[in-house]
């Protein structure tokens, strides 16, 4: 299997992965090419409450009200690039992109651009929206490597399945719907028996 059939696609992490910053997440991969990949954990650990992160960049007023997709928390969106702000939202099918915004499937996108922050502030964009904060990286073969290895079980983009849930059980979900059981089948701590 071709490592680009991965794009647009979800990267599950491996049961007992080992590594703090993946453990349990899903990643949304959206471009992969020879120098590399980026995605976004997409059920990473809570910051701070969206509205703060937008009041902070100072494009509303302190007593302004906010469109209702900001009434969430922002999530660590990975690790690279800490202090960077992506836009991961819901495409309403035949809706016109955001500003500088890439497709991940027929109805996920993904934008860090301020152009698009102002769009959604003003109650004009998508009113499905996460903030997230980072993104993950891999250089060049490094993802082939990892999805080689097992690290990662590579699923399908599905708008529903990161949209109509909590980031909280996305894991578990993702999995469920992918392979059809719960990561924790495969990491008991019974040996079976013939």
């Amino acid at each position: 299997m071709s490592i680009h059939t991965l794009e647009p696609g979800l990267l599950l992490a491996a049961p007992r992965l080992g590594d703090p910053n993946f453990e349990g997440t899903v990643v949304l991969l959206g471009a992969h090419e020879d120098g590399g990949s980026i995605g976004w954990t997409v059920n990473g650990a809570s910051l701070a409450g969206a509205a703060e992160i937008v009041r902070a960049t100072r494009l509303v007023a302190a007593t302004d009200v906010l469109p209702p997709v900001f009434d969430q928390q922002a999530l660590s969106g990975g690790p690279v690039s800490p202090e960077s702000v992506w836009i991961l939202y819901r495409r309403a099918p035949g809706a016109e992109l955001l500003s500088g915004s890439l497709e991940v499937g027929t109805e996920i996108a993904v934008t860090s651009s301020m152009d698009a922050l102002r769009t959604i502030v003003a109650g004009e964009g998508p009113t499905e929206a996460r903030l997230l904060i980072g993104y993950a990286g891999w250089g060049p073969g490094q993802l082939e490597r990892e999805v080689s290895k097992g690290v990662w079980l590579p699923a399908a983009a599905d708008a529903s399945l990161l949209f109509d849930g909590p980031p909280a059980t996305l894991w578990q979900r993702a999995y469920e719907q992918a392979i059809g059981t719960i990561p924790a089948a495969f990491v008991g701590g019974k040996r079976g028996s013939a």
